[in-house]
This record gives C-alpha cells, sequence and structure tokens, in this order.
C-alpha cells in the first residue's frame, strides 16, 4: 500500500546522505535525487508532484530542453494595471522619450528632490506605459510627494515652469 505525503514525511531522514550520485550539480535535479533519497518508499509520481510543487511545472526532468541556471521563470502578478505604487504622468510624446531616454537621471533628480523635502518615498524606475510615463514607488505617494516629483520631473525633461504636468496616482 503506497504511503500518503505525511507518512512519507514522518518517517524520512532529513539528514541521510545520498544513495544516489546527482548527474548534475543543478540545483532542481539534487532536490530530486534528494526527495528520492528520503522516501524510498513513495511512488516515483508523487516524488514527482512533491518535487513539482516545490520548484514549480519547468522542474520536471522529462521535458525535451535542459534546464539552464540562468533562466528566470514568469513573475506571478495578481494586478492587471497600474498599482497604487505608480505614478502615471501624461506627457506629449517627445517630451516622454526624452524622460525615458533619461530614466537613470529621472530617478536621481526625483529621489534628491524627495530626500530635500525629508520625505520616504522613492522612485524605483521609470518606464513608459499606457501612453504616459510610469515611476514605480515604494509607497503611495501623497499629494506633496506628486507636487515634488512634477518639479523635478520638469527640470529633468528641460520644461518651462509653466508647462502642465499633473502627475496622478492609478
Amino acid at each position: 500500500m503506497p504511503k500518503s505525503f505525511a507518512q512519507a514525511a514522518r518517517s524520512g531522514n532529513p539528514q541521510s546522505t545520498l544513495r544516489f550520485a546527482p548527474a548534475s550539480t543543478h540545483p532542481e535535479y539534487e532536490s530530486l535525487f534528494r526527495l528520492c533519497d528520503m522516501f524510498p518508499n513513495l511512488p516515483m509520481e508523487k516524488v514527482l508532484a512533491m518535487h513539482q510543487s516545490g520548484f514549480g511545472a519547468s522542474a520536471s526532468p522529462n521535458r525535451g530542453g535542459a534546464v539552464h541556471p540562468g533562466a528566470s521563470r514568469a513573475p506571478k502578478m495578481t494586478t492587471h494595471g497600474p498599482t497604487r505604487c505608480q505614478v502615471l504622468i501624461p506627457l506629449d510624446t517627445p517630451t516622454a522619450e526624452v524622460v525615458v531616454a533619461n530614466a537613470a537621471t529621472a530617478v536621481e533628480s526625483c529621489n534628491r528632490g524627495l530626500v530635500e523635502a525629508h520625505s520616504k518615498l522613492r522612485v524605483e524606475s521609470v518606464c513608459k506605459a499606457w501612453d504616459r510615463i510610469s515611476m514605480s514607488t515604494n509607497f503611495v505617494a501623497s499629494a506633496a510627494e506628486l507636487e515634488v516629483i512634477k518639479q523635478w520631473l520638469k527640470k529633468v525633461a528641460g520644461l518651462a515652469a509653466s508647462t502642465m504636468v499633473e502627475p496622478h496616482l492609478p
């Protein structure tokens, strides 16, 4: 009679040495060998299910492609649009291109202004999204912080003080 996961976990010995030598030094395969060693009485399907639950569906050794150590998994997000930790700034296309081309300068400049205003808000990145500039921040920006971002972004883009720029939250 096959054991359940709970029964196998109670009887497994995580301190034991590997009886199987891993074919690769890749961590996913090494963990699969450790699971096989820890639960020798568990059917292979259950061991693979445990392994895949820990590393995702891409961890199956039976798939066609090789596992690349630098390969990244797709991030899981629950939002379909902008998050509240962003500042959206509608700008005309040429101005938006200038800001995106100088994204590092825009981040540094806005953060300098926020530091001078004694704010804990920081701009982490700048990109073009939703037909406007999107600035990712570490917190939700207040009205005063939006004003600081507006002033310092105008300096980066070389806009006149009279130019209409209205940053807002999503």
